[in-house]
């Protein structure tokens, strides 16, 4: 320990204090003491002892009873605070040089994986694809409006060239939110317009011809099924004997197959259900009743094959939307409440879904309404 005179008072400079060192005198002294060129005071108005510091542009306080734990105090809270000055400066050097592809990779990680279906996670890598490589391996920070727009623009499908929106503003939302990018750039481009083609009820005459078909097509029961239950793809794919009640009339929808011919999940939480099994249904499904597993077990590729063999037959262009979206909108001709049949087909009570997307009137239905409304007495007896 050095020491040497000051105007007012002893000041100790102090490199690395060793008591040994130290006249017992001195250290019954009320004396001022530095470290690192940090001084530590001793308070005025009390028995203490403190000091101040600034590590990164930011000053901290520290206090303590005696001269001693004060600067054992500094000394540490120095070390901390320049260790995670130095660990900050350089994760944000690192956020400034992240290019998108890693960040997608940490976007995955954090956000997704685990948290949404493997199909899911499919078609991200299936999207990613359509990004250019120049935008992929550039700095997150340093990507341009003009270098996106074009790259949207050069892709020819309206829906594949939504997709890429949708997924590259997701990524640079969360990027923005992470600080690696201080706005989301997708925010100032147009979305995409995309005009989605919905599904279509059937009209009763194609139908009766369906359902004259399918039983002469392999695979048809699969098709019946879907219409008379209105489910999905992959929900009808995955039922087993074990989901069907024979004897209380319900089926148990809690699984799902997907592109991999595989059992995954539902499509959402209000798609695990349990619904009643209608007289049609249980006709066809009692000839598989002693059937071991899944009850229609086959693929998409055999699916679409007899899809096509029934589309010759009834000399119509059916999609498998199609017979949930007859059945729904059956259910609404013959007036069953919307809750009744939200809980059939596993939407959420309340949704707009049910209507705006699946329920239309067909041609025929049009015609009778304009008929009805012709011939109301206003209408019949108005001279104009």
């Amino acid at each position: 320990m050095m020491r040497r005179p000051d105007k007012d008072k002893d000041v100790i400079i102090v490199q690395e204090i060793n008591e040994k060192e130290v006249p017992q005198m001195l250290l019954q002294e009320e004396l001022e003491m530095k470290y690192q060129g940090i001084t530590i005071h001793k308070n005025k108005t009390c028995d203490t002892w403190y000091t101040r510091y600034r590590v990164g542009g930011k000053q901290y306080y520290i206090s303590a009873r005696t001269q001693k734990e004060c600067l054992e105090k500094l000394k540490k809270a120095l070390y901390n605070k320049k260790r995670d000055y130095f660990m900050s400066q350089k994760e944000e050097t690192h956020n400034k040089s992240i290019t998108l592809l890693d960040w997608y990779q940490k976007w995955l990680e954090l956000y997704k994986i685990g948290k949404v279906k493997e199909t899911t996670i499919k078609d991200y890598e299936k999207t990613l694809k359509l990004i250019h490589a120049n935008i992929l391996n550039k700095r997150v920070r340093d990507i341009k409006i003009i270098e996106v727009l074009e790259n949207l623009n050069n892709i020819k499908a309206e829906r594949q060239r939504q997709k890429a929106y949708e997924f590259l503003y997701m990524i640079f939302e969360k990027a923005r939110i992470n600080d690696y990018v201080e706005k989301n750039i997708m925010a100032n481009i147009d979305k995409p317009k995309h005009k989605k083609k919905n599904s279509q009820p059937l009209t009763k005459e194609v139908e009766q011809r369906l359902i004259e078909a399918c039983d002469k097509v392999l695979h048809g029961d699969y098709l019946l099924v879907c219409l008379y239950q209105g489910l999905r793809k992959g929900e009808c794919l995955a039922i087993t004997t074990d989901d069907v009640n024979f004897e209380n009339n319900t089926i148990s929808i809690n699984k799902s197959i997907n592109d991999r011919n595989q059992f995954d999940t539902t499509k959402n939480e209000q798609s695990n259900r349990i619904i009643p099994m209608f007289d049609r249904t249980k006709q066809i499904l009692l000839r598989y009743k002693d059937k071991q597993g899944r009850i229609f077990n086959f693929g998409s590729k055999i699916l679409q094959k007899a899809l096509r063999e029934i589309n010759t037959r009834i000399a119509y262009h059916l999609k498998i939307k199609d017979l949930r979206s007859t059945f729904i909108t059956r259910c609404q001709e013959m007036n069953i409440p919307e809750f009744i049949i939200q809980s059939w087909v596993g939407h959420t009570i309340g949704s707009k879904v049910t209507k705006s997307v699946y329920t239309k009137y067909n041609a025929q239905d049009n015609t009778k309404y304009i008929n009805i409304f012709n011939n109301t007495e206003f209408y019949s007896n108005s001279t104009h």
